[in-house]
């Protein structure tokens, strides 16, 4: 049982959207805007709506959607599509409009999950956290190691242990840190949005492959960062995705190199990280197993 339950009478369902970057939006489905008893104001903008909420007491995840208009509640085209929203967690909880308080009655804590953009509309699913339980656990094994590189992103995340074993037992990291290969640049040729240039790169060739790139000015500055495909001559830089907004010179970035996965690639040449390694090399693959009168030749 629930040892707290909102007043039914004057019940009003609220929402406080907390992004990765800080970024706090606090929402009420209610004619107005209601003040908190700690001064929190969580608003009633008009342009979004949530759907109709049902739990059960089953292991099945409970869903929300939050539709709305772009703009309306502080949601812009441009936070959604450049992923500032990405993995933003949203707690729900009731409370009586005639003496609101913030987390009365919890209803459930969620994840913003897939969205579908509509016109000037869009639509956020938020799953409960409880879909956790129905996620598949445990290893896949396969030749190329599964672990993260580093212990931590370049937008500053912390990685779960399970991710980050490239850098060894956290009580003795004896892996690569990203502040050891955490490089700074800028700009000086761009040629379109997801390809660009440091002319001052002195890293041999390839060495920046399957890295990240993180924009400290310009038009992409506070964005999460993007990967990086290849990096080519002359300090060439392809990503994978076209940056959000235009990449113009004299834009300043953070960067660091990535991992290509293989024992005696990467792992061995750039890192000397064998000792971490989480691959099996030399599994058999299947078509060698399944072959008859050649000793899976």
């Amino acid at each position: 049982m629930k040892s707290t339950v909102a007043d039914p009478e004057t019940s009003v369902m609220c929402a406080r959207i907390e992004a990765v970057d800080g970024t706090i939006l606090r929402l009420a489905a209610y004619p107005h805007a209601i003040t908190m008893s700690n001064g929190d104001i969580y608003r009633a903008d008009l342009g979004y709506q949530p759907t109709s909420y049902a739990a059960s007491t089953s292991f099945s995840p409970d869903v929300i959607d939050l539709q709305g208009i772009f703009d309306a509640a502080g949601i812009s085209r441009t936070q959604l599509t450049s992923g500032i929203f990405d993995n933003a967690k949203a707690y729900v909880f009731k409370t009586s409009f005639s003496a609101p308080v913030v987390d009365e009655e919890p209803i459930g804590k969620f994840l913003f999950g897939k969205t579908r953009l509509q016109d000037d509309r869009y639509v956020i699913e938020k799953m409960h956290l409880i879909d956790a339980l129905n996620e598949s656990v445990g290893r896949t094994y396969g030749p190329k190691c599964p672990w993260t590189l580093f212990d931590e992103t370049i937008d500053g995340d912390t990685l779960p242990v399970q991710r980050s074993r490239c850098t060894g037992p956290r009580a003795a990291p004896d892996g690569p840190a990203l502040a050891d290969f955490l490089v700074s640049g800028t700009v000086t040729s761009v040629t379109s949005s997801k390809v660009w240039a440091d002319s001052g790169r002195a890293e041999a060739v390839g060495y920046f492959d399957y890295g990240s790139v993180l924009w400290l000015t310009g038009n992409n500055a506070g964005l999460r960062s993007q990967e990086i495909k290849t990096h080519t001559a002359g300090g060439t830089i392809t990503q994978y995705m076209a940056a959000y907004s235009a990449i113009q010179v004299g834009d300043t970035y953070n960067m660091v190199p990535g991992c290509n996965g293989v024992r005696s690639g990467d792992c061995l040449t750039k890192y000397s990280n064998v000792v971490n390694y989480g691959g099996f090399a030399d599994l058999v693959t299947s078509t060698a197993y399944s072959k008859h009168g050649n000793n899976g030749q």
